[in-house]
């Protein structure tokens, strides 16, 4: 039979695990994968959330990235894909 205090035991570990895990999903959180236009230039980002990394538009042409080692990412601002004119 198994003891109240192996119970509380094992309980107390899994709820210290499930409250631990939100914390860990908020640290690798990143800016989303998006395109458009922002303040007149083309922009384009992509991430694979294989870490934090935080990109931002910037006034004009310019951009920021904040990156936390791992993970992939391409970005930035101020080219046209092109297509039909």
């Amino acid at each position: 039979m198994v003891s109240f205090t192996t119970l509380l035991t094992a309980a107390t570990a899994l709820l210290g695990t499930a409250l631990a895990a939100p914390g860990e999903l908020m640290r690798r959180q990143s800016t989303p994968s998006s395109t458009g236009f922002h303040d007149g230039y083309y922009y384009s980002w992509w991430t694979d959330g294989g870490s934090q990394v935080t990109y931002t538009n910037e006034a004009g042409g310019r951009y920021s990235v904040r990156w936390s080692s791992g993970g992939n990412f391409v970005g930035g601002k101020g080219w046209n894909p092109g297509g039909p004119k």
